[in-house]
């Protein structure tokens, strides 16, 4: 099976790596950058191309759209006229209509379009699924999440006012990271019921674009019945990340690398509760991993996608309506 990596910035290196690690080695890679070239075949010894028709006519089997947000649409609809299923990292488009386009076509063609949905993967969000699954703390109730980082230490190897990041009409900071956040959490609880948020541009060290916000907070009503809230900022030092899910008899608490874990034993205002910690794996690159490798086998009809395009637009509608919301000040309310 032959690979193409479109774009070879950190994500299309970090594919490349994670194809090695699953054992495949007929990769190729594109990018009109000579120094990201010469980086991803030091790395992973790839076949590299300057030029994408070049690289497509070399073959391929598999893509994996690693370029900034603004190109995915233009690159999934080439490898969807060549007949090349794809995987793109997120967000898969940046409007509803370029998702719609995109989608049309992969179904009219029969091409299989694997969105990304990376922190499904991780074994820690895996795991806290099963606690959900079981019921074993009873139904979740209210959740938080509060994540944050500096967008000068996202890329430290370059300038943040040279690359997407600072700009909205390339995907800017919160478009490429609220899915994350929303795959993750429509996983465990279900699709979004309504929302408001404030969007804003908190930091004034931070040079970008006026709309390209360093700071979400997001106000969600979810599906299993649970009052989401959500912060996503690029302005912290050190980063941060906080996440809990309190429920009916207990409550879950975790990050990267910690997850924690507290049944309910009676009344302990006064005492410090007991909280358990639940051991996991501490690869951090593994949830890429194994991200890729479902892809492969829902290629090949083994299971089902978990984040297919349709699912993938209706998170697309629910960073749009973020922002919406921030600018109308009004609640935005979806259909079942």
């Amino acid at each position: 099976m032959r690979f193409l990596i479109i774009g070879c910035g950190s994500m299309g290196k970090r594919r490349a790596r994670s194809l090695r690690r699953l054992g495949h080695r007929d990769i190729a890679a594109v990018d009109l950058r000579e120094d990201r070239r010469q980086e991803i075949v030091a790395q992973s010894e790839v076949e590299a191309y300057d030029s994408f028709d070049e690289a497509l006519a070399g073959g391929a089997d598999f893509a994996l759209v690693c370029v900034p947000p603004h190109l995915h649409a233009a690159c999934l609809e080439r490898c969807i006229d060549a007949g090349v299923p794809a995987f793109c990292e997120a967000p898969m488009t940046l409007t509803l209509a370029d998702a719609d386009a995109v989608i049309e076509a992969a179904e009219a063609k029969g091409v299989f379009l694997a969105p990304s949905c990376t922190y499904v993967h991780k074994d820690i969000h895996q795991t806290i699924k099963t606690y959900l699954e079981d019921e074993r703390l009873g139904r979740p109730l209210a959740a938080v999440s509060h994540v944050g980082q500096h967008v000068a230490d996202w890329h430290p190897y370059e300038d943040y006012r040279d690359f997407y990041a600072s700009k909205r009409s390339q995907g800017g900071m919160g478009l490429d990271m609220l899915p994350h956040d929303l795959h993750l959490f429509t996983d465990l609880l279900g699709q979004v019921r309504a929302l408001t948020c404030m969007a804003r541009c908190r930091s004034t060290d931070i040079d970008t674009e006026p709309d390209a916000f360093d700071a979400y907070d997001v106000l969600l009503d979810m599906q299993a019945g649970v009052t989401l809230t959500l912060h996503q900022d690029m302005f912290q030092r050190p980063w941060g990340c906080y996440r809990k899910l309190a429920c009916e008899r207990g409550a879950i608490e975790w990050n990267w690398q910690v997850l924690r874990v507290c049944e309910y034993a009676g009344p302990q205002f006064a005492q410090e509760p007991q909280w358990r910690e639940v051991p996991h794996g501490d690869d951090f690159e593994a949830m890429y991993v194994d991200e890729i490798a479902h892809a492969l086998r829902a290629l090949e009809g083994k299971e089902d996608y978990r984040m297919p395009p349709r699912r993938e637009r209706r998170v697309l509608e629910v960073v749009l309506a973020c922002e919406e919301s921030s600018r109308s000040g009004q609640r935005i309310d979806f259909a079942s």
